[in-house]
């Protein structure tokens, strides 16, 4: 060899970057505007900046279309029960799921209020309004979701016992989803207990079921008032839910 040549080696390829995961409780602005899809992709995708823009930024347009996209959710999903049976329950199903739906969030926000601040988290009333309106969105987005497979039953299926069934499973799916956001959600506030947070979950899921009891019937047909009158505990009616037939 050449004392003049030197040997060159070749340089280790530096492989590609690692993605970075996504931090979607970041506590950032929304990039944009706020509008009606923008304000979903947050809701899936980057509920921080929701959370952010309520708090801190362009909150007034933020409430506008959670208000409008959990309504909505919620009314069309209840339309879809209605179906089930026709007749009034088509505008009476969907009242009760929307009025049910929000009822249970204003009855569980001050409890969701007084356990985040003893969990130790940074919360003001504002914050847990948010936080809730936003887990309450989500839970009727995810409802929309599974809405085409609620429609098919519908109209395939005269078992009572069934659809009870496959109402009561898509409910607890979207409860685990906005309760999750809300969990995580709290979190953003800072590191401390969700003991507390976790009690409160139990609260709302159980105030959500007794209110579908409250508010029957949602499935079946029409009864001859619009609500009952007779007083029921939730696993009762639920019970009874499961095991009915139609003939």
């Amino acid at each position: 060899m050449n004392e003049n040549e030197t040997s060159e080696t070749p340089e280790a390829a530096t492989p590609p970057a690692l993605p970075q995961k996504r931090d979607r409780l970041r506590y950032e602005a929304m990039p944009g505007g706020t509008g009606f899809a923008a304000v979903i992709d947050a809701l899936l995708k980057k509920p921080g900046s929701l959370l952010f823009e309520w708090e801190e930024g362009r909150g007034g347009a933020v409430l506008k279309h959670l208000m409008l996209i959990a309504s909505g959710s919620f009314l069309i999903f209840g339309f879809l029960l209605g179906m089930f049976s026709g007749g009034d329950q088509l505008w009476a199903v969907p009242t009760k799921v929307f009025a049910g739906a929000f009822l249970s969030a204003l009855i569980t926000l001050p409890s969701l209020y007084v356990f985040s601040s003893l969990g130790g988290f940074d919360f003001t009333l504002k914050k847990a309004t948010g936080l809730l309106l936003c887990g309450l969105t989500l839970i009727g987005v995810i409802l929309i979701g599974l809405a085409p497979v609620l429609w098919i039953f519908t109209q395939s299926t005269d078992s009572l016992g069934f659809m009870g069934f496959l109402v009561l499973a898509f409910w607890i799916a979207a409860l685990c989803f906005g309760i999750g956001m809300i969990t995580r959600g709290a979190r953003a506030f800072g590191d401390h207990s969700t003991a507390y947070l976790t009690f409160w979950s139990i609260i709302f899921v159980v105030v959500t079921l007794q209110m579908s009891t409250s508010l029957r019937p949602l499935l079946g047909p029409a009864e001859e008032t619009l609500l009952p009158t007779e007083k029921r505990f939730f696993l009762e009616h639920w019970g009874r839910v499961f095991q009915s037939r139609y003939d």
